[in-house]
C-alpha cells in the first residue's frame, strides 16, 4: 500500500469515528424499569460522546426543558435533576432525547421560541416547526419526537438524536397482607406483642418514609417514626416495627408517606390490638342427653324388640297348652 493510499485510508476511519453519534443510555432511580417516581433523583448518563458538548432535551406533559453536558476525554458524560426538578412533572409518558452535534461540532437543530412565546424548533436559528405552548404539551410524546427526528435528516445537518422514554408516576405506598382492599383493614395484633408491618413504594431509596399510628376512636397521635426506602428486586419496600410490649388494646389506623409532602404518596391501613385472653372459642357440639340414634342402632332394638315378643308368645302358648 502506498503512502497516498494509506493516508486516505486513515482518513476515512477518522472522519466516520467523529461522525459516530452518542451511544448513550438513561439510568435513573425507581422501583420499576422505565418508570420514576416525582421527587425521585433522575441521572442521564452516556458514553462514545466524541463530537463535542451534547444536548439532553427532557419532554412531557406541560414539560419541556434543554440543558447540555460537556463529555470527559473518554466521551462519557453525565447530567442530574434533583428532586426539586422532578417535582414539578405530571404524570405520564416522558422523552430524553440526545443531541449528538455531529462531525461539525456544532448544533444546527436548537429549541427556540416565537414572538408570541410558543415552543419551536429551529435551524441555524429560523424557525422550522412550532410545538406551540408548554401548558399544552400532552402526555403523548411522539409527535414532538417526531419533529426532532425529522429536524436531523434536513440537508446539511448532521446533529443526531438519540430518544429514550419513560413513564412518571405519582408517590404511592402499598400495604402487605391487607384482609380487605375495600376496608383497609390489616391483620389483627396481640397487645404485649411486636408489631410488623411492611408495604411497598415506587419511590426511590434515596427517599425517606413516616409512619404514624393513631387511635381511630380519638384520632390522637400514639407513636410516629421515619422508615427507610429499601431497594427491591422489582419493586422498592418498607417495614414498620414497633417492638413489645407494642400497643394496648383498641383500634388503631396508621398512615405511611412520603417525607416531604403531606398529600402526595400516602398510604392508611386500619388494625384492631386484642387481648390475647380474650379469644373467641369454638363451640363444641352439644353433649346431653337428647341424642340422635345411628340407623344401626335402630335396626338393632326394632329386631330385639320383635324377638321378645315371639319369645313371649311361646311362652303363653305353651302355658296355655298345658
Amino acid at each position: 500500500m502506498n503512502i497516498n493510499t494509506m493516508r486516505a485510508t486513515i482518513l476515512i476511519i477518522l472522519l466516520a469515528f467523529m461522525v459516530t453519534p452518542v451511544a448513550a443510555s438513561v439510568y435513573y432511580t425507581s422501583s420499576a424499569p422505565q418508570i420514576i417516581t416525582k421527587g425521585d433523583t433522575f441521572t442521564i448518563s452516556g458514553t462514545s460522546a466524541k463530537n463535542g458538548m451534547v444536548t439532553i432535551w427532557i419532554i412531557g406533559r406541560n414539560y419541556f426543558d434543554t440543558f447540555t453536558a460537556t463529555p470527559d476525554r473518554f466521551g462519557n458524560f453525565s447530567a442530574t435533576l434533583k428532586p426539586t426538578t422532578t417535582e414539578k412533572f405530571s404524570s405520564g409518558q416522558y422523552a430524553v432525547l440526545l443531541q449528538d452535534p455531529g462531525a461539525s461540532g456544532t448544533m444546527e437543530i436548537e429549541p427556540g421560541t416565537d414572538s408570541s412565546g410558543n415552543l419551536t424548533i429551529m435551524n441555524r436559528g429560523k424557525i422550522i416547526e412550532r410545538i406551540g405552548a408548554r401548558q399544552d404539551l400532552k402526555g403523548n410524546v411522539q409527535p414532538v419526537v417526531a419533529k426532532l427526528m425529522d429536524a436531523a435528516k434536513i440537508q446539511n445537518v448532521d446533529d443526531t438524536f438519540l430518544p429514550e422514554y419513560f413513564f412518571v408516576e405519582e408517590p404511592s405506598v402499598q400495604f402487605d397482607n391487607l384482609i380487605s382492599v375495600s376496608t383497609i383493614h390489616l391483620p389483627d395484633q396481640i397487645t404485649g406483642e411486636r408489631i410488623a408491618i411492611t408495604g411497598t413504594t415506587n419511590m426511590g431509596p434515596e427517599n425517606s418514609l413516616r409512619a404514624q399510628v393513631y387511635n381511630r376512636n380519638t384520632n390522637a397521635l400514639i407513636t410516629s417514626n421515619t422508615l427507610p426506602v429499601v431497594a427491591g428486586n422489582h419493586i422498592n419496600r418498607w417495614t414498620y416495627e414497633l417492638n413489645d410490649p407494642g400497643l394496648p388494646q383498641g383500634e388503631y389506623y396508621i398512615t405511611v408517606g412520603w417525607t416531604k409532602s403531606n398529600q402526595a404518596g400516602t398510604g392508611l391501613a386500619k388494625f384492631t390490638v386484642k387481648d390475647p385472653t380474650h379469644t373467641t372459642q369454638t363451640p363444641l357440639p352439644f353433649s346431653g342427653i337428647e341424642k340422635e340414634i345411628p340407623r344401626d342402632d335402630v335396626s338393632t332394638l326394632l329386631f330385639l324388640t320383635i324377638s321378645g315378643v315371639l319369645i313371649l308368645i311361646l311362652i303363653v302358648f305353651a302355658v296355655g297348652k298345658k
